[in-house]
């Protein structure tokens, strides 16, 4: 849905509220935080295809630690920030100075501490990126508290948490701390009009800059 150029100004988009996000994180757990967002996408979650590596998240039939933050008024949607759960805990270990690139399955369970990192870390990153939309798009924002929570991945998991929207935005992540390098997934789903306005303000932004 969305061409080069639009793809290219929105991933740059992002990547600027992300490090700002990133920044702040760094400021919380008193770290050097590299968070970069390689690749943004606008799709039709029907159209993904499951043997596209890139989302293999959707179809993980392990357990996945997801974070959501609904937002509305003016700008509506509901945004997700997921990972596996072994990434999870590997990003909980970062934050809390236990720096390893890996973790044993039995040992992915997310404990009281890790679960309270991970709920610091959506709440900045989730509310920095849904808000810079907002002011990007000059809309009004409300917002409802982030819910976080470890689920059995499936399939049919990934159909109902997105069945009410058409498109998402897929914003694929990857948090860097040393040599750790965690990957997981931003998933913005919105309203139909809110794309409208999205798009509109980025070809604006097109126009002038080429016009």
């Amino acid at each position: 849905m969305l061409n080069d150029m639009q793809k290219d100004l929105l991933t740059e988009l992002v990547n600027v509220y992300v490090g700002q996000a990133a920044n702040m994180l760094s400021e919380i757990v008193d770290k050097h935080i590299v968070l970069s967002i390689p690749e943004v996408e606008l799709i039709s979650f029907s159209d993904v295809n499951p043997k596209d590596r890139r989302y293999n998240i959707f179809f993980n039939e392990g357990h996945l630690f997801r974070s959501s933050l609904q937002f509305g008024y003016e700008f509506q949607g509901k945004a997700f920030l997921m990972f596996p759960a072994e990434q999870a805990k590997v990003l909980a270990n970062m934050c809390l100075g236990e720096l390893t690139e890996t973790v044993v399955p039995e040992d992915f369970r997310l404990m009281d501490t890790d679960l309270d990192v991970l709920k610091e870390v959506s709440n900045v990153l989730l509310n920095a990126i849904i808000g810079e939309f907002g002011n990007f798009l000059e809309l009004k924002l409300e917002y409802v508290l982030p819910d976080i929570e470890l689920i059995h991945g499936t399939h049919s998991d990934s159909q109902i948490l997105l069945q009410n929207e058409v498109y998402v935005l897929v914003l694929h992540t990857s948090f860097s701390l040393a040599d750790t390098d965690v990957k997981g997934i931003i998933i913005i789903a919105l309203s139909m009009s809110s794309i409208s306005s999205l798009l509109d303000k980025i070809d604006a932004l097109l126009g002038a800059y080429h016009g």
